[in-house]
């Protein structure tokens, strides 16, 4: 076991010093004046009003009372309040910011700023101190009270922390994002935080004054349009003024050159015409998204112009998408729209492919067995039929792009890491990566078709196992997946490939939509990989009642176009007659499973409406059974005392249980009681599982009542020994015969 490192008493100043010093020398010329005067005072405090600073910093909030800021290694905290007062560093509470101060009060000193206030009243509070604290604060905040005079009377001070902006412009040249702590230095470390693994050099991720300021502003921004989204929530709340405020502050934004900064800045924009939208202020948002560039505003504009009746501006946009869309979700919107409303026949063969993956898609009968599991049925299904078959999805394509070009994205002097504790390169969301390193990244997808192509990415593999990174997770069949894709990877031809008689691997295509545009291609890959006689195939698995996504279907397509199979397969869950079902029904000490423990298991074991054996036995839970619950059951704790543990039958009802169905009235209780059992043995359980509640529901509506009882009672189903274990379970055998009855007719 390993023991965790001591931190140093004043380790969170070295932990701010660290930061300062990192961004004096890689952002020098990114530092407002504000940022400046502010790193020039902090220099000049003496040690403990640094400390007392920046632990102050560290905290939530911005008002502090000086009973709340004793630390034994930094001393006496009224003179060093009055050092930071006097540099401007800390201020009294004043009128702006009295909403912050009563959110930091506590109970007993809320009533204290009431009982001072008694004396300006013209009749008595009609609170008393034992009422709670939100009562207390209603009362006050009712009140037509000056409170600054009053709370300069209380016996703690309290005092404001300024000149936040300065500080937080410091943070963001650090981390990249409005960042409230350094707690990720302190979880350094703590050895809890990996960093330094990929390179120890970092580049600025600013180089401009202005574009960092701009930064800085749309970072500030996402945070403000987090806080307005629940604002608008309250009906009191007036939308249209504080969103008008924001267009005129949108429009002020400079357009910039940087990729990431117009990113965000349409990003913005987006959020703000959906707020718009939920308002009902549909020129606002008109507004908002003519602002935004690209996908998905453009298909919220197409909507709304269609919505207002502007159909020759809605028809020229859809034209404009559909002859250079900015991504394949875009054309796709745009392709589908146009048909459906516009009546516009378009017979391309990329519309035809779309058409043939969504309504071409074979539907394929998968085993109910794996009901919740249908990637895994269908995994099944195909390794009957000789298969290697694996669970990709975005994963898979994530850590081959990952691998193939670690250098680039992580170890490279100029691989856009700006600080060590980040793990995914900025410039891959902001679509920096692929002009940065184009001539690199082609020679490197040239490769995927050289015959030691799998060498490389094993070696890659091999070399960085288990580094820290945001792009994929490791696991140990990565290899196993990744090699067939290097090994059988159809060729095709690059427009630019002149004198390459094979053309570069399909693979290529994939990879450098994901280096040019890493936001759109990173997701919505097909979760399945099939290999079978040197071939591939790629399935997007959808089981009844799921929806297709367009970005999944931009995948399916993009894949296709590349050369290899890539497809949609719908599920339909098959009644097999002789499915092994096991219907089971615990008592227990409580409600709990976490907590309370099973006394009865009744299992009856059941093929083709047939018994064939039962499973019966009480259990003591090493616990005293609550007297309701020996009333409800009448299972005693004298009837318990000799009974065996779960532990000692354990083994005996896994056997019973394999290869079956799970069956229960009200399955999700008994089914984790059952798996909370097994987890205290420490040995894994995971059934399919058939809910007798749900099902009935479904094939026989409209009862009074869906308990086990009453439904006996309505069936004419013996019940014997109610609210014992073999009892009920045997009484489910009969729910389950009246529901595979319906189930397994025909519709």
């Amino acid at each position: 076991m390993s023991v965790r490192p001591e931190l140093d008493t004043r380790y969170y100043l070295q932990h701010f010093q660290e930061l300062l010093q990192f961004v004096k020398t890689h952002y020098g010329a990114c530092l407002t004046p504000l940022a400046n005067t502010w790193l020039d005072d902090f220099a000049q405090l003496s040690m403990p009003a640094q400390q007392l600073l920046v632990r102050m910093l560290n905290r939530k909030g911005r008002v502090f009372a000086d009973s709340e800021l004793s630390y034994t290694e930094i001393g006496p905290v009224a003179p060093l309040l009055a050092e930071l007062q006097h540099t401007g560093f800390i201020a009294a509470v004043t009128e702006d910011v009295l909403t912050d101060f009563w959110l930091r009060l506590t109970k007993d000193t809320l009533w204290q700023l009431l009982d001072l206030a008694q004396p300006q009243l013209a009749s008595p509070l009609e609170v008393k101190k034992s009422h709670t604290k939100p009562v207390l604060l209603r009362a006050a905040l009712a009140l037509p009270i000056d409170w600054l005079p009053l709370i300069a009377q209380l016996p703690q001070q309290y005092v404001v922390l300024q000149r936040l902006d300065a500080i937080n412009y410091l943070y963001f040249l650090y981390f990249g994002r409005v960042e409230p702590n350094l707690s990720l230095f302190t979880l350094r470390d703590l050895g809890i935080r990996q960093t330094g693994q990929f390179k120890q050099q970092f580049s600025p991720r600013f180089t401009d004054l202005a574009e960092a300021e701009l930064a800085f502003q749309l970072a500030q921004a996402k945070l403000a349009l987090a806080d307005l989204s629940k604002q608008l929530k309250h009906e009191t709340t007036e939308a249209e003024p504080l969103l008008r405020s924001w267009l005129d502050k949108v429009q002020q934004w400079p357009n910039t050159h940087i990729p990431a900064l117009t990113l965000k800045r349409s990003e913005r924009c987006y959020q703000l015409g959906k707020l718009a939208e939920q308002q009902k202020l549909l020129s606002l948002a008109v507004a908002f998204y003519q602002q935004s560039n690209g996908f998905p505003a453009s298909e919220r504009l197409v909507r709304l112009y269609w919505q207002q009746g502007d159909k020759t501006q809605c028809q020229q946009l859809l034209q404009r998408l559909l002859d250079d869309p900015s991504c394949d979700e875009e054309w796709l919107f745009a392709d589908d729209f146009y048909q459906r409303k516009c009546h516009v026949c378009n017979s391309s063969q990329r519309r035809s492919q779309l058409t043939q993956l969504l309504h071409a898609a074979p539907q394929i009968g998968v085993d109910e067995l794996y009901l919740g599991k249908a990637e895994a049925g269908l995994i099944a299904h195909y390794q009957a039929r000789g298969y290697r078959a694996f669970h990709s999805e975005n994963n898979l394509w994530l850590a081959l792009f990952g691998l193939w070009f670690w250098h680039e994205l992580f170890e490279h002097q100029e691989s856009a890491l700006h600080n060590p504790f980040e793990r995914r390169p900025r410039n891959l969301s902001a679509g920096g990566f692929y002009p940065q390193f184009q001539a690199t990244i082609e020679h490197k997808l040239a490769q995927l078709a050289a015959p030691n192509a799998a060498t490389i990415l094993l070696s890659a593999l091999t070399a960085h196992y288990g580094k820290a990174n945001s792009l994929f997770y490791w696991h140990g069949d990565l290899a196993e997946q990744l090699l067939p894709l290097l090994q059988y990877a159809p060729r095709g031809h690059h427009k630019n490939a002149e004198n390459d008689e094979q053309g570069e691997s399909a693979l290529a295509p994939i990879l450098r939509a994901m280096a040019q545009d890493f936001n759109r291609n990173s997701s919505g890959y097909p979760d399945l990989l099939l290999c079978k006689d040197n071939q591939l195939q790629f399935i997007e698995v959808k089981a009844p009642g799921d929806k297709i996504q367009r970005h999944q279907l931009a995948r399916l397509l993009a894949l296709n176009n590349a050369g290899f199979t890539a497809r949609i397969e719908k599920l339909q869950w098959v009644v097999d007659p002789n499915r092994l079902y096991v219907v089971l029904d615990v008592e227990t000490t409580g409600g709990k499973a976490g907590t309370d423990r099973v006394i009865e298991i009744g299992a009856v074991k059941v093929q083709a409406g047939e018994v064939l054996d039962t499973f019966s036995t009480l259990l003591n839970p090493g616990r005293f059974i609550p007297s309701f619950i020996s009333r409800l059951t009448g299972i005693s704790n004298a009837m318990v005392a000799d009974a065996p543990t779960f532990a000692d039958i354990a083994s005996k009802l896994a056997e019973f249980l394999q290869g079956a169905v799970f069956v229960a009235h009200n399955a999700k209780f008994d089914y984790g009681f059952i798996r909370a059992e097994f987890a205290r043995c420490e040995l894994p359980f995971d059934m399919p599982q058939l809910c007798t509640v749900v099902n009935m529901r479904r094939y026989y509506p409209g009862l009074a009542s869906y308990s086990l009882g009453k439904l006996c009672e309505e069936f004419e189903i013996k019940l014997k020994n109610h609210h014992r274990a073999l009892a009920d379970a045997t009484a489910t055998v009969e729910l389950l015969k009246l529901i595979n009855a319906k189930r397994q007719s025909p519709e």
